[in-house]
């Protein structure tokens, strides 16, 4: 089942709202589609509350909970969702609803990204959420390294959105794995040395000699019971990634991510996928597009070839 998230509402750049339709409209013209559900989760609420230390934090919430009570409902119904998203924020209810419907599992998630999406509002100096949602599902407030005084409305919201699904904490940072997180600010550095966040380095994907990095990684969260990975577009390379609102150089290169997301969906613990943060309007030739497009593709054909995905 392919569930669509069409906003951006989270993101300092605007216009990845629009990389989820590219993604559909090239999809159309691949047989590997055919016969998959769709469905697209609300997102058109009404404008909310917001602040300077969580911009759009009530539209945030909404949006977040009706991604949780859909792939909730997809789990329950033995669906494999992949989910197709704007920007990143939503993830907290992706994993929101992946503990929802199984609240008894110990929930794996492999984050590829540039970015760590650690901060909160007591220490995101943008107040952009796409970069608060790992936080979000950890439950931590990071207040040991306190940056702003939000406001009490902007804390109940964000109080709220600590517990969507009715689980505080929806996985354990021994259980969070980063994959080529390279563009930290000392906040988030400071929760992943605290924490003991794995974050396997782009020069470790790189390395060939041991295993490859996928199997690492499922070798790493074995005692999790389910496993939800999240990629976003902007963990691919500066030089190939400008269709994304950050790209960074020293990234993953395409064939790289290919294999990555090969080996970890063959992992039978592996329930759910997400691609995130592609802005079409920002890409150069639609090389981006190409690139993600392909990588989505892989991934169906993989599950389908593996009976996982109706």
């Amino acid at each position: 089942m392919i569930i669509t998230v069409c906003s951006d509402i989270g993101a300092g750049v605007r216009g990845a709202d629009q990389g989820i339709n590219t993604l559909l409209n090239l999809a159309k013209q691949s047989r590997q589609f055919d016969q998959l559900k769709t469905t697209a989760c609300v997102v058109a609420f009404p404008e909310g509350f917001s602040s300077q230390y969580a911009k759009h934090i009530e539209q945030v919430l909404n949006i977040s909970e009706s991604v949780c009570e859909v792939v909730c409902d997809a789990r329950i119904s033995g669906y494999f969702p992949i989910v197709l998203s704007g920007d990143h924020s939503s993830a907290a209810g992706t994993i929101a609803g992946l503990k929802k419907a199984n609240p008894e599992s110990r929930l794996g998630v492999i984050w590829v990204d540039a970015h760590a999406d650690l901060h909160t509002p007591f220490t995101s100096f943008s107040g952009n959420m796409h970069g608060m949602p790992v936080a979000a599902a950890l439950g931590v407030d990071n207040l040991a390294c306190l940056l702003r005084d939000p406001d009490k409305m902007t804390q109940e919201f964000w109080s709220q959105l600590k517990l969507i699904g009715g689980v505080f904490e929806k996985t354990r940072a021994s259980d969070v794995v980063y994959v080529s997180v390279r563009d930290l600010e000392e906040q988030e550095a400071y929760l992943i040395e605290k924490l003991g966040i794995r974050n396997f380095s782009t020069a470790e994907l790189h390395d060939r000699k041991a295993m490859p990095l996928g199997e690492q990684i499922l070798e790493y969260l074995k005692e999790c019971t389910e496993i939800y990975l999240s990629f976003d577009t902007d963990c691919l390379d500066g030089s190939i990634s400008k269709g994304t609102g950050l790209p960074v150089e020293n990234g993953i290169m395409p064939k790289e991510a290919e294999d990555l997301i090969s080996v970890i969906l063959q992992g039978e613990k592996v329930v759910c996928f997400e691609i995130t943060e592609l802005n079409p309007g920002l890409d150069i030739n639609s090389a981006t597009i190409n690139i993600v497009f392909h990588l989505l593709e892989t991934a169906v054909e993989i599950l389908k070839t593996n009976n996982r995905l109706d």
